[in-house]
């Protein structure tokens, strides 16, 4: 009798890992990892497998935007300013340096 017990623990075991991994290999996709994992619970992993291969690729799209950066106070402006002014209340002349903003 206890080993019927020890096989089924160790087939819902499978079951639920098997579920986990399809749902991180969904988090680079557009169905999700979050649904990816309740599809493949509630309706089989075998589902699971079709709705992930069924979804595209997730599509994210960089830019960069131009700023300016303090280099004593890490505080980054959108506009060319001739120093920092949060440093320039403390009484510290700061140049600001360009830098790329990547933004999605």
């Amino acid at each position: 009798m206890e080993g019927k017990y020890l096989l089924l623990l160790i087939l819902m075991l499978l079951y639920i890992g098997l579920v986990k991994w399809f749902s991180l290999l969904g988090d680079r996709r557009e169905i999700g990892h979050r649904r990816l994992f309740w599809i493949s619970l509630l309706l089989t992993p075998a589902m699971g497998l079709a709705f992930l291969l069924s979804s595209q690729e997730r599509k994210v799209h960089f830019y960069t935007e131009e700023g300016f950066k303090c280099e004593r106070c890490s505080f980054v402006f959108s506009e060319k300013l001739p120093a920092c002014p949060f440093c320039l209340k403390e009484g510290i002349r700061s140049e600001l340096k360009p830098v790329r903003k990547f933004m999605t």
